[in-house]
């Protein structure tokens, strides 16, 4: 059998992970965000994306960000960075805790 081989260009990131919000009526929460796509990686391009996948909240404080390489529709995972504000809740629900 011939040997393939197949080539892959990076496209861009895919940017999931878990926002920190306050409420309306106040209160601190977390939420899965919507997966965004950026073309580079950089503290300000994540804080511009970040969201609250449509839910509708008062400000978003930050987020866990985990950082995949997309290779033109095949992730890879990269890094986690987080932006903005992060509190403990938030922090225990990423690792699993709640």
């Amino acid at each position: 059998m011939k040997e393939k081989t197949l080539t892959l260009k990076l496209t861009g990131y895919i940017v999931k992970g878990i926002s920190d919000l306050n409420s309306w009526g106040g209160g601190n929460a977390c939420i899965k965000m919507k997966p965004f796509n950026v073309k580079s990686i950089n503290k300000k391009n994540l804080l511009d994306n970040i969201n609250d996948n449509g839910f509708g909240v008062e400000s978003i404080n930050g987020a866990i960000c985990d950082v995949y390489e997309n290779f033109q529709g095949t992730l890879r995972y990269l890094k986690t960075i987080i932006v903005g504000t992060i509190s403990e809740h938030t922090k225990e629900y990423y690792r699993g805790g709640e």
